[in-house]
């Protein structure tokens, strides 16, 4: 369904963290959310009742049955007469082929959260993940840790202090022994939801930590605790439902953290280059070097495992003499070592 003027309004005028959570929940299934009750939309946004009215009274509607009845007049709208229906083109039949039927549901999902996307909430996230004192930590349930993993990886290349928090058994609540108000959180959590989020989330929260989620449509409970909800539609023929939207949102996030650190970042990624490059081109700087031809000490004439030609006990007088000049306490002026020395 096209956006109108009431979807617009609702999308634009959404500030506060309660504010953007019922907004989202009702741009994401305009105009059949708004039909239902306050007590449904309430539990839907994880928000209370009074935070529903009061959203709807700052734009423009006193009470809930004025709100439905503008929803139901841009259904309507959207619908138009009976005349137009009849012209209208009929509906084009999906490919028969599993392959092209997947990627023009993609496309279709794509475009779905492109137009019921809520800004803002997109932007407190990122808001929150270039807060320069926080410290970003991800992580996400059976088959979306892959995502917390890649967010992870980008992120820590643009900025410090990122760190992908994987659940391992037996070790999933450690995290948060020293979780505050400096960490935020990025859970991805989608159907079908994982009781260990869930209370992962919970005990973050209740540290003083801040917490964003990454979900599906129908939105983890996680939503509760959450400061910034970003959803995804999942159309899928696939068992295991379809990552394409989360992807293009992480994809979105981090560009939008380069932007705003733009100077930081590339700062960042320059010195990370230049880390890399090592590794082709030698030793890390101030490392000593071996000269080319001298791998071994003095002592050791031969490389190591190659057996000597002088029989057992018949060494040279001139060998024994240059082992008897180091036993002097003297230490060679060459070493084989490419390990700086340990500061005294």
């Amino acid at each position: 369904m096209a956006a109108t003027a009431l979807f617009d309004r609702i999308r634009s005028e959404a500030r506060s963290t309660a504010e953007r959570k019922v907004a989202s929940v009702l741009l994401e299934g305009y105009p059949t959310r708004a039909l239902a009750t306050v007590d449904v939309l309430a539990k839907q946004a994880s928000v209370s009742a009074p935070t529903v009215l009061r959203f709807l009274a700052k734009i423009g509607f006193s009470r809930f049955a004025d709100f439905q009845a503008a929803a139901i007049a841009d259904v309507e709208r959207q619908l138009g007469s009976p005349l137009n229906n009849i012209h209208a083109e009929a509906p084009t039949e999906p490919p028969a082929h599993v392959y092209q039927r997947t990627l023009l549901m993609q496309a279709e999902a794509l475009q779905v959260a492109a137009a019921q996307a809520m800004p803002a909430e997109f932007d407190a996230i990122v808001d929150l993940l270039v807060s320069p004192r926080a410290t970003i930590k991800l992580l996400g349930g059976r088959y979306s840790q892959n995502l917390a993993q890649r967010l992870a990886t980008q992120l820590s290349q643009l900025r410090p202090g990122v760190l992908f928090t994987p659940l391992a058994l037996g070790f999933t609540y450690d995290t948060l022994v020293d979780a505050g108000p400096q960490d935020v959180f990025v859970i991805f959590d989608y159907r079908r939801y994982q009781n260990e989020l869930l209370t992962f989330a919970r005990g973050a929260r209740q540290s003083g930590a801040r917490l964003c989620l990454f979900t599906d449509i129908w939105r983890s409970p996680i939503a509760e605790y959450a400061d910034a909800v970003l959803t995804s539609p999942d159309a899928s023929p696939s068992p295991f439902g379809s990552r394409v939207v989360a992807t293009a949102q992480i994809e979105a996030i981090v560009a939008a953290v380069s932007q705003r650190c733009r100077d930081w970042s590339r700062d960042r990624l320059a010195r990370i280059e230049e880390l890399r490059s090592l590794g082709a081109t030698g030793p890390l700087p101030g490392s000593p070097t071996k000269t080319p031809g001298k791998s071994f000490s003095k002592s050791s004439s031969k490389p190591p495992g190659r057996a000597s030609s002088e029989p057992p006990g018949k060494a040279s007088s001139e060998s024994l003499g240059k082992a008897s000049s180091k036993s002097t306490g003297k230490a060679s002026s060459k070493s084989s070592s490419t390990f700086p020395a340990k500061e005294s």
